[in-house]
């Protein structure tokens, strides 16, 4: 079997005097949803943000 088996994501958090590493360990399959799902949301948030500077 080959490729990725697992993955590791770390969410890092920064406020004025706070910060805080979170680590997850994931599934290749919850890799892939986890990316697909930011990537749609990131398009869905520049989608809105032109379609309000057109109007």
């Amino acid at each position: 079997m080959s490729g990725i088996q697992q993955s590791i994501f770390v969410l890092h958090t920064k406020e004025e005097n706070h910060e805080e590493t979170t680590t997850f360990a994931l599934t290749s399959e919850e890799a892939k949803l986890l990316f697909e799902t930011l990537q749609n949301k990131r398009k869905e948030i520049i989608d809105a943000h032109i379609d309000n500077m057109l109007t």
